[in-house]
């Protein structure tokens, strides 16, 4: 169907995805690409900079967080460059969702006072949480 002239139902710039979609679209993709840059410098400086004792037992295990960390972030901002691989989103979802789930249960275990302490703690768990929410949500 056509309106008069020479334009059809979408006005007169005839595109697709107005520009108001757009703008909107390229706000959200840079906040997420923010977001997965922080983890990805987080987990970057976490495993350099680790001011662990080198007596202590469970110094591996931390290090082995901060990677799982620094792959959850690498996946993402892989899902940011190829929005339309399908495989890429399901397996950020999952990432994402399951290192949220570990940093909730860190914050759980090692009690209030001193998740308020070491505030990267709760910072990456919201950076988790926005980028799950980012991962799952269709592209609008």
């Amino acid at each position: 169907m056509r309106a008069r002239r020479d334009r059809d139902l979408r006005g007169t710039d005839k595109n697709v995805v107005s520009e108001e979609k757009d703008a909107r679209r390229s706000i959200t993709r840079l906040f997420d690409l923010l977001c997965a840059g922080a983890i990805f410098l987080l987990a970057i400086a976490a495993s350099m900079f680790m001011f662990i004792p080198k007596t202590y037992t469970g110094r591996v295990w931390i290090f082995g967080t901060d990677l799982a960390l620094l792959f959850a972030a690498m996946l993402n901002l892989l899902r940011i460059q190829n929005e339309s691989t399908r495989g890429v989103r399901m397996f950020c979802i999952t990432a994402n969702f399951a290192m949220t789930a570990f940093f909730v249960a860190l914050m759980a275990s090692i009690g209030l006072s001193r998740t308020l302490w070491y505030a990267p703690i709760p910072a990456v768990a919201g950076l988790l949480l926005l980028e799950t929410l980012f991962s799952i949500k269709k592209n609008a």
